[in-house]
């Protein structure tokens, strides 16, 4: 499948993911929605420094220097969603790997409630029936020996193309078979006329600069329109090119039915609600609060691991997060390995070649316990 996502206005993203955390109920004290960066985690880092309030959220349309687990770069093209959110735990340094356990519990278990088949694998990789849909990637500072700013970056593939090679990522959209947008019977201009209305009721209470949006202020600016006629023709393309998921959300959708995510701005106010869910949860209850219901996604328990020259089987996780693997020798009857220990690598194509472990040798393939 040949995926052509429209390129759209970082404003009318904005605006759009606004809308859709307006109706989840998430309050956002910043949104700074870019064209393009090098990175969203350097961007809120940035952010942060300057004084930025804890859930302060930046999306990149495309990321020229994204990056993933390993130091590895994450492809970041048009059409995936790249988010970091900044957040100020106060956790002790040994704990700090609770912060990714519970970005992946919150946002596994927004997703599930939305009716996504979305699983988890050990440490940090979003997946949908066993293919790689996403990952995330946690960085933290300390002062005065506790964790006391983070970065947690998203990246979740929607209609961004994937490398045939490497490891089996997959669209949400392909996973989800999302419907075809519109009707051959419908022209572009009632498209447009459709849709205008739709941007004019998303912009008019909004700030649709695209830059930030103190929610707390009462003040609002109302949108003089401009933006309009480039939504409705966006939309409008996207309509006729029937198999690519739409970046904005669409107008000819039944309220009920149809798929459980429409566009990547609802795909991104479910993974902002997401990450407000894990970080709320972790603050009040700490993570033995959801430590069961992160297990429940958790896909990696029962398959089998392989440690050096040993086979065991993956248990559970520690409320440090380290993998808990079992094994039917006498050397140990269990092990407790942090993250970085060991790699649980995905399926590959023939013609990739294995990337590097964290040491430099081969990396420890993940294997169905048979």
């Amino acid at each position: 499948m040949v995926l052509k996502p429209t390129p759209i206005a970082p404003a009318e993203f904005s605006a759009a993911v606004l809308r859709e955390t307006a109706r989840l109920g998430v309050r956002l004290p910043r949104l700074q929605v870019l064209a393009e960066t090098g990175s969203t985690n350097q961007v809120a880092w940035e952010l942060a420094q300057a004084g930025a309030q804890p859930g302060t959220i930046v999306i990149a349309l495309q990321q020229s220097a994204g990056r993933g687990q390993w130091g590895r770069q994450w492809s970041s093209p048009l059409g995936g969603l790249y988010l970091s959110r900044y957040f100020a735990p106060q956790l002790l340094p040994e704990d700090g790997a609770q912060l990714t356990l519970a970005a992946a519990w919150g946002l596994g278990q927004t997703l599930r409630d939305r009716g996504v088949p979305v699983a988890l694998k050990w440490p940090n990789d979003l997946v949908v029936r066993e293919r790689k849909w996403g990952g995330l990637l946690t960085e933290t500072r300390l002062v005065g020996g506790k964790i006391a700013r983070a970065v947690t970056g998203l990246g979740l593939n929607w209609a961004n193309p994937v490398p045939e090679t490497g490891i089996n990522a997959t669209e949400l959209f392909s996973e989800l078979e999302f419907p075809e947008l519109g009707s051959p019977e419908r022209s572009h201009d009632q498209l447009d006329q459709s849709v205008d209305r739709q941007l004019v009721d998303r912009l008019d209470p909004l700030d649709p600069s695209g830059h930030w949006v103190d929610r707390s202020s009462n003040s609002s600016k109302i949108s003089d329109g401009s933006n309009s006629l480039h939504g409705a023709s966006a939309l409008a393309n996207q309509a006729s090119q029937m198999n690519t998921p739409p970046l904005l959300p669409p107008t000819d959708f039944p309220a009920e039915g149809g798929p459980p995510i429409r566009s990547l701005a609802e795909l991104a106010a479910l993974a902002i609600a997401g990450l407000d869910r894990g970080d709320r949860q972790l603050q009040t209850g700490g993570i033995e609060s959801f430590l069961a219901d992160y297990l429940e996604l958790l896909e990696t328990c029962g398959r089998s691991v392989q440690v050096g020259d040993r086979t065991g089987i993956a248990v559970g996780i520690t409320s440090r997060g380290e993998l808990r693997v079992k094994f039917s020798d006498q050397l140990a009857a269990e092990l407790h390995l942090p993250p970085g220990a060991v790699r649980l690598g995905y399926a590959r194509s023939p013609q990739a070649p294995e990337p590097p472990g964290p040491d430099g040798g081969k990396v420890t393939d993940f294997l169905k316990n048979p």
